[in-house]
């Protein structure tokens, strides 16, 4: 028997029938989205057209975390990033399915790997959703504990004859560290239903785009506003400017926006971007300078869309639109003065007891990493403080 119909006819035996009493709004929720796709596409011909000759096309990524080869499949039209897929040998793709199903049928004890070709694709796919894991440096480091050298002070030199001395370089090294032992990911529940029902590849449509999805989020979150990372954008930047109280018209100002500019040293090379969430930048992009003329313009032919100042624009969920005292609502640097350091690629397992009363499947993702900010120059924010 083909190991994937295998596969499915376990899930199946598995999972019993009772369905979660939210199915009903999650599919109507998911038919409204389907149909403004459908009809984006049926009234521009040409870009249906542009999707039916990318259909099951191969692209090889050269991406910040690695190159991977992606299978282009589906027509969403709002995040063209989601229609890219896993795309690996047969080979791979059985050896996938076959320890899929040792881990539905057996005690997991974790003897079950992921051959690395797939688990490396994950984090493309991760990558793809993923400020983070796309801009920043990413280091892969096969232990635990990294330390880097770093400049603590310049060199001091002078002007002498000679026959004089010059003076002592004074030079020091400092010490970037990181711990890596922070899982970065989450978990994904399917309802059994859909697995039942499915006429399509469920893993691969549906929970690998979710859960690289998730973990990209994770990794920013942790860069900007860390909870298990080393150092994050909010402490281990320079606060360069504030507002008090909530985020209204008024929060964000011209003024402030060029303490924050000002405040990263790109006078040492360093190549800075703005990062802020949509509801932020919303405000930002309506202010204008002391001569009133608008900050905000589009780069039509850039990659990047928003320019704030002459500087590109990333919108960034993992910045709180709403953030409460303490947090930021922006942040300007470089985003490769931020290190993330990998020391394993993609864990990819599945439970399929935890809700088995429920009527569902547990879909786990995560990787190992850390991350540390190279220095407080080179990262400055703006940020809440009542």
């Amino acid at each position: 028997m083909d190991k994937k119909e295998e596969l499915k006819g376990i899930l199946k035996e598995l999972i019993t029938d009772e369905i979660g009493s939210d199915i009903d709004a999650l599919k109507e929720k998911a038919a409204v989205a389907e149909e403004a796709n459908t009809k984006l596409l049926e009234a521009n011909t040409e870009l249906k057209t542009q999707f039916d000759a990318t259909q099951e096309k191969t692209f090889k990524l050269q991406q910040n975390t690695g190159d991977n080869t992606y299978v282009f499949k589906g027509y969403n039209t709002s995040d063209i990033t989601k229609n890219f897929k896993v795309a690996c040998s047969k080979e791979v793709g059985d050896k996938v399915v076959e320890t899929i199903t040792k881990a539905l049928t057996s005690a997991n004890t974790g003897a079950y790997a992921i051959p690395t070709e797939y688990s490396s694709a994950l984090l493309g796919l991760a990558e793809l959703q993923s400020y983070a894991l796309s801009h920043c440096r990413v280091i892969r480091y096969p232990g635990e504990v990294l330390k880097m050298p770093m400049k603590a002070t310049r060199a001091t030199v002078d002007a002498q004859a000679f026959g004089t001395a010059n003076t002592a370089a004074g030079t020091t090294l400092g010490q970037l560290v990181f711990t890596i032992d922070k899982r970065v990911g989450g978990y994904e529940t399917i309802y059994s239903n859909v697995l039942r029902q499915s006429n399509f590849d469920v893993v691969g449509e549906i929970v690998e785009p979710m859960m690289a999805e998730a973990i990209g989020q994770n990794f920013d979150n942790e860069m900007f506003e860390k909870t298990e990372f080393t150092s994050d954008i909010t402490s281990g930047g320079t606060t360069a400017a504030t507002f008090s109280g909530t985020i209204g018209s008024t929060s964000i100002t011209y003024s402030g926006l060029m303490d924050v500019e000002f405040e990263v040293e790109q006078e040492r090379g360093v190549n800075p971007e703005w990062c802020m969430p949509r509801g932020v930048f919303k405000q930002v992009a309506k202010l204008r300078d002391d001569n009133n003329n608008p900050i905000f313009n589009r780069d039509l032919t850039g990659s990047t869309p928003f320019m704030i100042d002459g500087y590109p624009v990333n919108i960034v969920p993992a910045i709180s639109a709403t953030p409460a005292d303490g947090s930021i609502a922006l942040a300007f640097g470089d985003p490769k003065q931020y290190i993330i350091a990998i020391n394993q690629d993609t864990i990819f397992e599945i439970n399929p007891y935890a809700g088995m009363k429920e009527g569902t499947v547990q879909f786990i993702m995560h990787c190992t990493g850390d991350g540390n900010i190279t220095s407080a120059n080179t990262w400055a924010t703006y940020g809440r403080s009542d």
